[in-house]
């Protein structure tokens, strides 16, 4: 009986299968909560890993950006604005960036 628990352990903590349950909670707009019960989920586990991977993202997901020299912003059409909690504000006039960047958000 032990190892049938450890064997399901260890198939459900592969990175594929809580993408795939990632992916099917945020679709069906459950809770957390609510998807775990409905799939015999652990809770804490599946909040962990979703932790856990926001955190991998987040360090190991680093882009390079090159700057450039300030000009004349009145003369450039400002595309897209990212604001970000801590204040730090990013005017993006270049398209080959924006269409970078929201490659990297998919």
């Amino acid at each position: 009986m032990e190892a049938a628990s450890n064997l399901r352990q260890s198939i459900v903590e592969t990175e594929e299968f809580w993408q795939h349950h990632k992916k099917m909670q945020e679709s069906t707009k459950l809770s957390r909560a609510a998807y775990c019960r409905q799939n015999d989920l652990n809770y804490f586990r599946f909040s962990h890993w979703i932790k856990m991977s926001r955190q991998n993202f987040s360090s190991n997901k680093l882009v390079s950006v090159k700057l450039k020299q300030a000009t004349d912003h009145a003369m450039q059409k400002i595309l897209c604005t990212l604001e970000f909690a801590n204040g730090t504000c990013f005017k993006i006039h270049d398209t080959h960036a924006l269409l970078f960047i929201l490659e990297k958000m998919d």
